[in-house]
């Protein structure tokens, strides 16, 4: 099963969230008859539509400023090696490795992770102009 998530934002969400997550729980204990793991965390918000506007435009100017090896690579190219670096790996049931995905991150996460690609391309030799 995949895992199911019940968002409470503010003391009236309380209830319906766990009614919710009790009906399905109690659904999913008489088709299966296996135990469940409720884990309560504090909610992340997401990162911003400008956030995600001013790093793809980073990653734009990255694709178009860096070289490596007398070669350029596309801005897609970039947000994975970028995910690899600053954020981390997933394995692949092959063994093959991909980026841990950057909708994980919170707002904070998310500028912290930019500011590492543009620490990155300074050291390269490469600032980005991109507005803050």
């Amino acid at each position: 099963m995949a895992d199911r998530i019940f968002r409470i934002q503010g003391a009236a969400g309380i209830n319906p969230a766990f009614k919710a997550a009790h009906g399905l729980v109690q659904g999913l204990m008489r088709e299966a008859g296996t135990g469940y793991e409720l884990v309560l965390r504090e909610l992340k918000s997401k990162r911003s539509v400008d956030q995600n506007k001013r790093y793809w435009a980073l990653l734009r100017e990255v694709e178009h400023a860096v070289w490596v090896n007398g070669r350029q690579y596309d801005d897609e190219t970039w947000h994975e090696y970028f995910r690899r670096q600053f954020i981390g790996c997933n394995e692949l049931p092959d063994g093959s490795l991909v980026g841990i995905s950057t909708t994980k991150l919170s707002v904070a996460e998310f500028g912290d992770y930019m500011t590492h690609i543009e620490q990155w391309a300074a050291e390269q030799g490469f600032p980005l102009m991109v507005a803050a």
